[in-house]
């Protein structure tokens, strides 16, 4: 998706819906760019440790065939903070999102499952308590409700799509830089508007720092200017590799699901 347009207009702060967590194969931002209506934190300093080269990734590769994802979320002020892991199968389409929700004080606040399966006619949500357990689990069929599913058919979930963000034009080449580990990262930008509140409009500067080998981001920062100083917004580390499917990934054995029939009654805390 592109990344940069479907979150301008949109204001950073507020709370996500599970439907909004479908994209995270594009990074967690884009994750959250997925609703119209929801928050979408945006100032993310992300580090991939993805393949290198084009030998790493056909050796990564042939280890296993589901893409994974994860990243690490804080706000700069401390209202969010969250544990995004996300799975991807390209032969069966089949998708997991897992979100771990922490307080200012790193204590837990939440973890709920999201899946995509059978042929994406089938939405499961479960909650889960710190230590990944299922306490309760809800079902949603598309005949239902098709809205929730439809950013997935929209998008492109590969890895690829990563990759694919970030050559966009609206980038801007802003130079180089080194990482701690001494290794050389591109640097690109853009510049738009957007809300960090109900109210309050700022300049926006996301930044993100890509491996040139890889084609994966290795930072991304975002820095929001709503009193004539930029300043740091959020951060974000991030991981991608190729794993394989014990048989657990994708199963939702082990806890009773509830059929629901609407997307409102599937995030429904209760």
């Amino acid at each position: 998706m592109k990344l940069l347009e479907a979150v301008k207009s949109k204001k950073i702060a507020g709370t996500f819906l599970a439907s909004a967590l479908v994209i995270g194969s594009l990074g967690t931002i884009s994750a959250f760019a997925a609703n119209g209506s929801d928050a979408i934190p945006k100032n993310t300093v992300m580090t991939a440790s993805a393949p290198t080269d084009a030998s790493a990734a056909a050796s990564d590769k042939a280890e296993g065939t589901i893409e994974y994802g994860k990243a690490v979320y804080s706000r700069t002020d401390g209202s969010q903070n969250f544990t995004l892991e996300h799975w991807y199968n390209p032969q069966t389409k089949d998708y997991r999102t897992d979100v771990i929700d922490y307080s200012a004080d790193h204590r837990f606040l939440g973890y709920r499952s999201t899946y995509y399966l059978n042929g994406r006619s089938e939405m499961v949500v479960i909650q889960r308590d710190q230590n990944g357990n299922p306490v309760s689990g809800k079902m949603l069929k598309r005949t239902d409700d098709p809205k929730p599913f439809e950013p997935l058919d929209q998008k492109n979930l590969d890895f690829s799509a990563v990759k694919e963000n970030y050559e966009a034009s609206y980038w801007t080449s802003v130079g180089t830089e080194q990482t701690p580990d001494g290794k050389t990262v591109n640097k690109i930008m853009d510049s738009y508007q957007s809300y960090i509140d109900d109210n309050t409009q700022a300049n926006m500067q996301y930044i993100v720092y890509l491996d040139p080998k890889s084609g994966f981001p290795v930072k991304e920062e975002l820095y929001e200017d709503s009193s004539g100083t930029f300043k740091l917004f959020s951060t974000d580390t991030d991981e991608y590799q190729y794993v394989s499917d014990d048989g657990s990934i994708f199963n939702i054995g082990g806890i009773t699901l509830t059929p629901v029939k609407s997307s409102a009654e599937l995030i429904a805390k209760k």
